[in-house]
């Protein structure tokens, strides 16, 4: 990929090392800017100050003011294929989408200004750590097809941060259902011409309606449609590790520009917060069962955040179809899917069958 004559030779090299000028990279060994030439390091200088809460209303309609490019030099690109766009600092480049393994077709630009991150989970699984528990993961798949074990090299997988919501509000809702009370009858029922009898419960119903409220901190939304939901569902974070968001982290990797809008963003909060508040009219209402008929709920004071978490992410194509492989850049942990060779089960099938054809001639031959 050429280089954009756009760039601004003097911001790329904000990150230059004192030692031998070489571009410095965010290392996950140490959490410092670091030479990968001459090893000198570098702590990051914390200029934002503590990860604050912003008004979830005064960005509805936001203006150019409120929105920012994630670094002074940021430059993203779209791929093409899946409708993935990552920023990165340069040096640092992206040649290939790291969610769909496709090839970026367009040249990049400058960052377009967004909804300034808040706070960040910087990597602490270094690339070769992230690409032993891959080949780990992958030597645990029996049947998986050799070409998944490429996947598993160093440079096949990307350090990239994607993206999180995360919001507080109070809800305060009304609603409307019905309690249900058990209560026992005795019952008399012949058996074998015998009288017996039993208790039989059965269930009086009241009308129950109140109000509810709850303060949510904290809820967190994913902000990509990149990755495949039961991944990011099964990725587990820390978030009480987060630190105020710097450009610096974004050195030597890249960032993922948040598909979920804010507004989507706080809708599917109301979803999630729906669940949590259906939870608590139940217990409002008491009794042995319960039967919620409706809830109205409003919310105010609501805030929210914009985060970033690191992850390691790769896609291959197998049989026309893609395939994702991420490694939590916190943990290590690996999510992902892998194909099935059907010339290995094959193999394994004729194998058991030989196996089990030599077993009934020994078995014959004995008698």
């Amino acid at each position: 990929m050429q280089d954009n004559p756009q760039i601004n030779k003097e911001n790329i090299n904000r990150f230059l090392c004192e030692n031998c000028g070489a571009n410095m990279v965010f290392d996950p060994r140490n959490g410092r800017l670091t030479c990968p030439y001459c090893e000198s390091t570098k702590a990051i200088e914390q200029t934002g100050g503590t990860i604050t809460e912003k008004d979830f209303h005064s960005f509805l309609r936001p203006d150019s003011e409120r929105l920012q490019p994630m670094a002074q030099n940021a430059m993203q690109v779209s791929c093409e294929t899946c409708g993935a766009t990552v920023t990165f600092v340069p040096p640092e480049t992206a040649r290939n989408c790291d969610f769909c393994g496709g090839k970026f077709v367009a040249q990049p630009k400058s960052a377009d200004p967004l909804v300034a991150p808040e706070g960040v989970l910087p990597f602490s699984v270094t690339t070769q750590s992230a690409s032993g528990a891959l080949k780990s993961w992958i030597s645990s798949r029996w049947f998986a097809p050799n070409n998944l074990k490429v996947l598993a090299q160093p440079d096949k997988i990307g350090s990239v941060y994607i993206p999180y919501w995360t919001f507080d509000a109070d809800s305060a809702s009304d609603y409307t259902g019905e309690r249900g009370e058990y209560y026992y009858v005795t019952e008399h029922y012949e058996d074998n011409g015998e009288t017996k009898s039993r208790q039989v419960r059965h269930t009086n119903w009241f009308g129950a309606s109140g109000a509810v409220s709850r303060h949510f901190d904290d809820l967190y939304i994913p902000a990509t449609k990149s990755l495949l939901p039961d991944y990011v569902k099964h990725l587990s974070w820390e978030f009480g590790e987060l630190v105020p968001y710097e450009p610096a982290y974004l050195a030597g990797h890249k960032a993922q520009t948040y598909q979920v809008t804010l507004e989507e963003g706080f809708e599917l909060f109301k979803q999630d917060a729906a669940g949590i508040i259906y939870n608590d009219v139940r217990h409002d209402i008491g009794g042995d069962e319960q039967q919620v008929h409706s809830v109205n709920t409003d919310y105010s004071n609501v805030t929210f955040k914009h985060l970033l978490v690191p992850v390691y992410a790769g896609a291959y194509r197998y049989n026309n179809k893609v395939f994702q492989i991420v490694v939590n850049g916190r943990t290590g942990e690996v999510q992902g899917e892998r194909p099935y060779s059907w010339l290995k089960i094959g193999c394994l099938t004729v194998v058991i069958l030989i196996v089990l054809i030599i077993i009934l001639l020994i078995a014959s031959t004995g008698k």
